[in-house]
């Protein structure tokens, strides 16, 4: 009888236990990242799979990240794709759906910081305290921001020693400030995701790019790319996040939503900006190895730069103005912290 009773309390032990092991089995959820870019790219090798160990880390394996094969979509619906569930996660450029995300445009404003590190710490803090209630990522969760390092100008064929030297010329921007830029100084702006700048270049579609030098490596122009105008403090930037579908984050435990959370924001943000700034050091490593030397502007050229542009701060305030935001008072935290920030 000790011994029926002993098999039947095993069996109910076991049958518990089978029915924890089902539940814990229940909870794992996995997030389908759209992935954009191709598995050899720095942003996806020495970016987003490491977060991707950070989260499987932090929730002990509970939350794990997929990659999609090929991308979903192209990358200007990429918000929209996650929004929408097509897929779990999205990682894009608010730049490319141009007035949407107009917190975002902060960081587009010239000559705001030398590192991606310093800038996107900075810029995910000013979300914290004067963006995040303007609500303007609605149906997603936003799980970080950060920009690339500093901004510069490159060509083809033509020389360029000074912005005025983009007359005439068809250049690709990338967000509204480097559009009017370049309209200011007489050039034709052609507006293309960045994968695409090698065939436009290769086809003469296009004379030059805004770009960052970090992507003459990755996007492999270096046979291409002549000619560089430098900025030691970016002539722009530009702004990237990563969001999750809002139904799906809501589906995950409180307790691993923290844990994702204590390792995206802010961990985030020096996450890639930290890369960024290693990847740009390669990149113009590639240039001067390819004998491209930049030209740079005096500092009497900067201080009238500064005065030309001084009207995009003032536009941009304006406009978030009319969202609830205090741009002045976020724009002078923006810079405080990039001013403060020590790279380690």
């Amino acid at each position: 009888m000790q011994t029926l009773k002993a098999i039947m309390g095993a069996a109910v032990l076991a049958a518990v236990i089978a029915a924890g092991d089902a539940n814990f089995a229940r909870a794992e959820t996995v997030l389908r990242f759209n992935n954009v870019l191709p598995p050899t790219h720095v942003i996806r090798k020495r970016g987003w799979d490491a977060w991707a160990r950070d989260v499987a880390k932090a929730t002990g394996n509970r939350v794990r990240i997929e990659f999609t094969t090929k991308a979903l979509g192209i990358l200007p619906r990429a918000f929209d794709l996650a929004r929408d569930g097509v897929a779990d996660i999205g990682w894009g450029v608010q730049g490319y759906t141009p007035g949407r995300f107009i917190s975002a445009e902060v960081v587009e404003v010239p000559f705001l910081s030398e590192t991606a590190e310093a800038l996107s710490v900075a810029y995910w803090r000013v979300y914290k305290k004067h963006f995040e209630k303007a609500a303007e990522y609605k149906g997603v969760h936003l799980l970080g921001l950060h920009t690339h390092s500093p901004g510069d100008v490159f060509t083809a064929k033509t020389p360029i020693s000074k912005l005025a030297d983009l007359r005439g010329l068809k250049i690709r921007v990338v967000n509204r400030a480097t559009s009017q830029i370049l309209r200011s100084y007489g050039g034709a702006p052609v507006r293309e995701p960045a994968p695409k700048v090698k065939q436009l270049l290769s086809k003469g579609v296009i004379d030059g790019t805004f770009f960052t030098a970090d992507a003459i490596n990755s996007f492999r122009l270096g046979e291409q790319i002549r000619h560089w105008l430098r900025f030691s403090d970016g002539l722009y930037n530009t702004s990237f996040f990563m969001v999750v579908n809002l139904k799906t984050w809501n589906t995950i435990p409180a307790i691993d939503r923290k844990a994702v959370m204590s390792v995206s924001g802010e961990h985030f943000a020096r996450l890639m900006g930290q890369l960024w700034d290693e990847s740009q050091r390669d990149g113009v490593k590639l240039l001067f190895l390819n004998g491209v030397r930049p030209k740079e502007p005096s500092a009497t050229q900067m201080k009238a730069l500064r005065a030309k542009f001084a009207g995009f701060e003032a536009n941009w305030i304006r406009k978030v103005e009319a969202r609830g935001i205090d741009g002045g008072a976020a724009l002078k935290m923006l810079r405080a912290e990039v001013a403060a920030y020590k790279i380690k």
